[in-house]
C-alpha cells in the first residue's frame, strides 16, 4: 500500500525522533523512568496524537498513530505503547464514549503525561469469552456498586484510572453489558501484587468488593458491547503495530548480523540458505505492514470491513512468531543468550497470538465470515 507523502513525512519524523531521543535496547521502562518517559513524549507532542485539538491532541488519523508507535517500537517499546494508550489505545474509549465532562477531566491529563489509563476486561472465566463475565455494577443512589475481578492487566501498576467492563443487569446477555471509569483511590477497589509475564511485562488483578463509583463515572451503560468493541479495534490494531515495530527490530538486527558474522571463511550472508530465510522475513513484514495499513485506512475511510482488522491481528501475529524466531536461529547461540535482544524479542511478539482475543478465535470468526453461518461455541 502506498503511503501519502503526509504519511511517509511522519514516518521520517518519528524515525529521526526515536534514533536522537530514545535509548536503543530499552525493553519495559518501570518507575520514575516510565514517567520521564511519558513527560518527554508528552513535550515532542506524541501522547494523544489521535485526540481532539481541544484538549490538547493533534487529531491525526488512525493510520498516523499505527506509523508512530511502529517506528517508536522499532527502538523503545514503552515509548510505543504509551502512544498507543494515549491515543488509539485506552484512552480512545473516553473520547468516543465519554462525556464532554469525563473528557475534560481525563484527556488533557492523559496528553500531557500526568495520568495512565488502563484496560480491566479479562476475568478467570472470561478472556476470548468476553460476554460471559460476570464483574457487576448495581445501582447504589449516587453511585454505583462494582463486585468482581479481573486479571491480566496491563500496567495497573502503573495506572491511576481504569476502563472497566461490567454488567448492568442479570440476564446474562450482552446487552447487560457496558462501562465505567474507575480511579485508584476508590473504596473497595483493589490493584492486585506485580505479576511478570514472560516478556518482562508487569500485570495485575483487579478487585471490586463492593467498589462505590460516582454515577458521573459512568462511561457507556447497557446495549453498549458493539460500541465497546468497536472501540476495541483500535486497540488490537495499536497492539498489531508495537508486535510489528519489535519484529521489524529483530530483523534490522539481523539483516546487519548475517553481513558481520563469518562461518567457513566468509560472511554468513553469503549462504544460500540465509539469503532465503531473510527473503522469506523481508516479504512477510511487508504482507504485514500492508494488512495492518489496509485495515486502517478501511476504518478512516468508513468502509468497515468486518474481517480486516482479524486478518491483519492474525498475520501480523503469526509472522511475528515466525520471523523472531527465524532471528534468533540466524544469530545462532548469541540469539539464545540474554546477554543480546533476540530472545527478548522472541518473547514479547508471543502475547500478539493471545492478547485481543486468540487467533482461533478470529479465525473461527473469518471462517463464520466467509461460509455465511454462526457458529456457537457454547453448543
Amino acid at each position: 500500500m502506498q503511503l501519502t507523502e503526509t504519511e511517509t513525512s511522519w514516518q521520517k519524523i518519528v524515525r529521526d525522533f526515536a534514533q536522537k531521543k530514545l535509548k536503543p535496547g530499552t525493553y519495559w521502562l518501570e518507575g520514575e523512568e516510565f514517567w520521564e518517559n511519558a513527560r518527554m513524549l508528552a513535550e515532542h507532542g506524541f501522547l494523544g496524537v489521535t485526540l481532539p485539538e481541544e484538549y490538547g491532541g493533534m487529531n491525526l488519523s488512525l493510520l498516523d498513530a499505527l506509523l508512530i508507535i511502529e517506528e517508536l517500537c522499532r527502538v523503545c517499546p514503552t515509548s510505543g505503547r504509551l502512544v498507543y494508550h494515549t491515543s488509539i489505545g485506552i484512552a480512545n474509549f473516553i473520547n468516543h464514549l465519554g462525556t464532554e465532562e469525563q473528557k475534560k477531566k481525563y484527556l488533557p491529563r492523559i496528553i500531557s503525561g500526568e495520568l495512565f489509563v488502563a484496560l480491566g476486561m479479562s476475568e478467570p472465566e472470561a478472556g476470548s469469552a468476553t460476554t460471559d463475565l460476570t464483574t457487576t455494577a448495581t445501582d447504589a443512589g449516587d453511585y454505583y456498586k462494582l463486585n468482581g475481578s479481573k486479571i491480566f492487566i496491563s500496567e495497573a501498576h502503573l495506572a491511576d484510572l481504569f476502563v472497566v467492563y461490567v454488567r448492568f443487569g442479570n440476564t446474562g446477555r450482552a446487552s447487560d453489558i457496558g462501562a465505567i471509569l474507575v480511579e485508584r483511590n476508590t473504596p473497595g477497589f483493589t490493584v492486585g501484587v506485580n505479576e511478570e509475564n514472560m516478556s518482562g511485562e508487569i500485570q495485575c488483578a483487579l478487585y471490586f468488593d463492593d467498589a462505590l463509583v460516582p454515577k458521573e463515572n459512568l462511561l457507556i451503560e447497557r446495549d453498549a458491547f458493539k460500541a465497546l468493541m468497536g472501540v476495541y479495534n483500535g486497540v488490537r490494531l495499536g497492539y498489531a503495530a508495537q508486535t510489528l515495530g519489535i519484529t521489524q527490530a529483530a530483523f534490522d538486527r539481523t539483516v546487519q548480523y548475517v553481513q558481520e558474522r563469518k562461518q567457513f571463511g566468509k560472511e554468513i550472508c553469503e549462504f544460500q540458505g540465509v539469503q532465503w530465510m531473510i527473503a522469506d522475513m523481508y516479504m512477510q513484514l511487508e504482507a504485514a505492514r500492508t494488512l495492518l495499513y489496509r485495515a486502517a485506512q478501511a476504518a478512516a475511510n468508513n468502509k468497515p470491513d468486518k474481517n480486516a482488522v482479524s486478518i491483519a491481528k492474525v498475520y501480523v501475529a503469526e509472522a511475528a512468531k515466525k520471523i523472531t524466531d527465524d532471528c534468533l536461529q540466524l544469530h545462532g547461540g548469541y540469539g539464545f543468550s540474554k546477554q543480546y535482544p533476540l530472545e527478548w524479542y522472541y518473547r514479547c511478539v508471543r502475547a500478539a497470538s493471545i492478547a485481543g482475543g486468540t487467533l482461533q478465535v478470529h479465525k473461527t470468526m473469518m471462517a463464520a465470515s466467509v461460509l455465511g453461518r454462526k457458529f456457537d461455541q457454547r453448543k
